[in-house]
């Protein structure tokens, strides 16, 4: 799944990397190249039920979000996600 992720995301690999929180730890990574920005947002230690991702000042809200690791969808409400999943590793970018 990581690895589908990260070729779908250049943002990944190569994009500006930014903590959102410390514990449990939420980066995102923000890469513009030719025109086009692509922005992710990843979650690690999450636990294996409901969880709120912090994902202000990467995706506004209202903005339509899938974690790519469980295929659950979520908007973005007050700067944060919130997602029932049992993985504790949340791969988020626009859903499409």
């Amino acid at each position: 799944r990581l690895g589908q992720f990260r070729h779908a995301h250049p943002a990944v690999g190569a994009g500006e990397h930014r903590r959102l929180q410390a514990s449990p730890y939420v980066f995102s990574r923000t890469l513009e190249m030719n025109g086009r920005t692509d922005r992710v947002v990843v979650g690690l230690d999450q636990g294996n039920a409901a969880k709120t991702i912090p994902v202000a000042g990467v995706f506004p809200d209202g903005t339509r979000l899938v974690d790519s690791y469980s295929g659950v969808h979520g908007a973005v409400q007050n700067g944060a996600v919130t997602l029932t999943t049992i993985y504790g590793t949340v791969l988020l970018a626009e859903g499409r």
